[in-house]
Formats: C-alpha cells, structure tokens, sequence
C-alpha cells in the first residue's frame, strides 16, 4: 500500500469564480436592495470567468512552451 500512487489532483478554477461571484453578487445585491438580479448575475459572471481560466490552463498543458536551445 505505500507504492500506491494517488492520481494528481488539478485545481479547477470553474468551482472557485462561481463561489466568489456568488459571494461578490450577495454582497452588491444586499447592498443595493436587488438580491435575487446581483446574485444570479455573480454567480454567471464568476462562471465565466472560471471557465475562461479552466481553458486557458488546459491549453497551457497541452502545449508546454519549448525549451530554448542552448548555443
């Protein structure tokens, strides 16, 4: 059991932006009296941009930048 290799864990950002604009939109909805339009709009926009980092990341992986060669 001590050779048993885990599977390697990658941090998703999708999860992350949806709980920070859910957070961001209660906050500004509770503020300006219009909660159910900011926490529904949060919730989107932190989706957005989660996915857009969860790309951009996958993207990166698949093409690793190449190593200068040495002259």
């Amino acid at each position: 059991m001590k050779n048993e290799k885990k599977p390697e864990q990658k941090l998703q950002y999708m999860p992350i932006g949806m709980c920070l604009g859910l957070s961001i939109g209660s906050a500004i909805g509770i503020a300006l009296d219009n909660l159910s339009v900011f926490l529904s709009a949060g919730m989107c926009i932190g989706m957005c941009i989660g996915l857009m980092l969860d790309r951009q990341k996958e993207k990166k992986d698949e093409n690793p930048p190449e190593e200068e060669e040495k002259k």
